[in-house]
């Protein structure tokens, strides 16, 4: 554990930053082990409307089966829902865990049948090309914890109430005004990830936070605060019925956390220096003195 101490009595700006890295590592790797199928993910969702595939040979078999379900006089809003309840047949739920080993990862119209089960953005690629190739054309749109899709007839595969990303010809769109919905994206996809991982990643916060020499009570105050967050956020985070009220007291008591592990104590109204922080600073002087001493020399 000298590496640990060491690094503590790094100056605050040496410091920190090395932290932070070692903590978006951890929960990378964490959530992401499959580092080269995330690369593909990220480039994938630049422009998502290029995974729509209507001319895939391996949907051949669902558009000869779908056909003759579609007769002309069917009207567009129903033979929407014709496809989408064949495509919630044919390609069961599974989440992106047990299929990819990632946490989330957008598929093509191979890999989602080759599985043989998807979550909500597999299937909407699917339905997507699937309704293209059968004359309505479609595109993707997602409100960070959901996808579906977009026709001119309207939206179909459980669209959500409020669009935050479109997939347009140029690549896709963010609504800034929906960025509201990121807690409770966050919230979702923290209810339902494997809560053993979820302990890992607090366990790695608690570790960027704890300081040698500090009181013990602060250090075991910040690891409660840290677990606490983690229940709220998990407990409000539905996706039918989700809580905002505690997604944001989770945010609120992980605030809490890092406030309460912080190397800084309010004193007089002030805020001063904890003693590790004095006591590296210190560490800092007697190294420069050091140095100078010896260039004297």
């Amino acid at each position: 554990m000298r590496w640990f101490v060491v690094v503590n009595r790094w100056p605050a700006w040496l410091r920190w930053p090395f932290k932070s890295l070692a903590l978006a590592t951890a929960v990378l790797l964490v959530c992401f082990p499959d580092v080269p199928r995330l690369v593909r993910h990220v480039q994938r969702w630049t422009d998502p409307n290029r995974l729509i595939a209507p001319d895939a040979e391996v949907l051949q078999p669902w558009a000869d089966e779908l056909r003759p379900q579609l007769t002309d006089d069917l009207p567009p809003q129903a033979a929407l829902k014709t496809i989408e309840h064949f495509v919630y047949d044919h390609l069961p739920y599974e989440w992106d865990w047990k299929n990819w080993s990632n946490a989330d990862y957008i598929p093509t119209v191979e890999e989602a049948l080759a599985r043989g089960r998807e979550d909500c953005d597999g299937r909407a690629v699917v339905a997507a090309s699937l309704l293209s190739r059968l004359g309505y054309p479609a595109t993707l749109v997602t409100d960070f914890s959901h996808v579906w899709v977009r026709t001119e007839f309207g939206d179909t595969m459980s669209p959500g109430q409020r669009v935050a990303v479109v997939a347009t010809e140029r690549g896709i769109a963010l609504r800034l005004t929906e960025l509201a919905q990121l807690p409770h994206a966050l919230g979702y996809g923290v209810s339902v990830f494997y809560l053993h991982r979820e302990l890992i990643i607090v366990l790695a916060a608690w570790l960027v936070l704890l300081r040698p020499r500090r009181r013990w009570w602060r250090n075991l105050l910040a690891l409660a605060l840290l677990l606490a967050a983690l229940v709220l956020v998990r407990a409000g985070g539905g996706w039918q019925e989700p809580n905002v009220a505690l997604e944001w007291l989770g945010l609120f008591s992980l605030a809490a956390a890092f406030a309460a592990a912080s190397g800084w104590r309010q004193r007089g109204g002030a805020f001063a220096p904890s003693a590790m922080d004095v006591g590296s600073r210190t560490d800092a002087v007697r190294f420069q003195a050091g140095t100078i001493a010896s260039d004297e020399g």
